[in-house]
């Protein structure tokens, strides 16, 4: 967990210009047990699904909403034509190893002849010209063929993170093109949430007056719980602070980010949530 150190600076001169107006600090654990902060809930972690090779989309192998895994199936590309290129690379490359394999025998045998001078230097040059250039051919081949088994491998577009699925942006039938960089659907990892939330640089202000620690030591001892707008009874308990973003916004409040267990998949991004603050013993 991290606050980023520039916190306590920004707290200090806060205090420097405020703290001849500021109230008398009360015990925060107190100001705690009455204030909640208003809350969004956000992904702990989202990637987008896209295609890396373009062709007929053939087969969409989830549902909106479905829990997918890290490395699972979602869509599959028509494969035919990536095959012959597949198979086409391999039959150059295995021509390339048979070119050198020739070089690389005339070379020798030339080699030879050339210590008893029974044939000249420049014909043994010759021949190891040509033998370095079979070995720059094969490995252009070879070029080929792995950059055609990593298309066809592309052709089954898989799940980049494990969490949940929404809506495929594609029907099957459609022919994806790579130039527009058009994503094919979104997951978002809901095990753990993140919930931001702003806190009033006054409540800050009191906490750091009262405690001796440190406010960021204070800070990484926060214990977060989440409701409803309203609502008592928790949707989820005993989240952590992640980091907080020391800049001043409209309302001086301090932005802060905090990741919470989301075993129970109540906590949906985008949900507004009121934030409640506690400081464990």
């Amino acid at each position: 967990m991290t606050v980023f150190a520039k916190l306590p600076l920004l707290l200090s001169g806060l205090l420097a210009a405020q703290v001849a107006h500021a109230e008398p600090a009360k015990d925060f654990t107190d100001m705690l047990a009455v204030e909640t902060f208003p809350g969004r809930i956000e992904p702990s972690e989202s990637a987008l699904v896209a295609n890396s090779v373009r062709g007929i989309l053939t087969a969409v192998h989830f549902k909106p909403g479905d829990a997918v895994e890290q490395g699972q199936l979602l869509f599959e590309i028509a494969a035919p034509a990536y095959d012959q290129k597949l198979a086409a690379s391999r039959a150059v490359e295995i021509r390339r190893e048979a070119e050198l394999a020739t070089a690389e025998a005339e070379a020798k045998r030339l080699a030879e002849l050339g210590t008893r001078d029974a044939v000249s230097e420049q014909a043994v040059q010759d021949a190891m010209d040509r033998l370095i250039l079979a070995k720059v051919a094969l490995q252009e081949a070879q070029a080929h063929r792995a950059l055609a088994e990593l298309e066809l491998a592309s052709t089954q577009i898989r799940a980049p993170i494990s969490g949940q699925i929404g809506l495929a942006h594609k029907q099957v039938g459609t022919y994806l093109d790579i130039e527009n960089g058009q994503a094919l659907a979104q997951i978002v990892h809901t095990d753990t949430v993140r919930v931001v939330y702003g806190m009033p640089y006054k409540s800050l202000i009191a906490l750091d007056q009262s405690t001796p620690e440190g406010l960021s030591a204070l800070m990484e001892r926060f214990q977060i719980d989440v409701h409803l707008p309203g609502d008592v009874q928790p949707l989820a308990q005993n989240g952590r602070v992640l980091f907080s973003e020391s800049v001043l916004v409209g309302d001086e409040t301090l932005r802060i980010w905090a990741e919470i267990p989301n075993l129970e998949r109540g906590l949906i991004p985008g949900l507004n949530v009121d934030v409640k603050v506690s400081l464990p013993n």
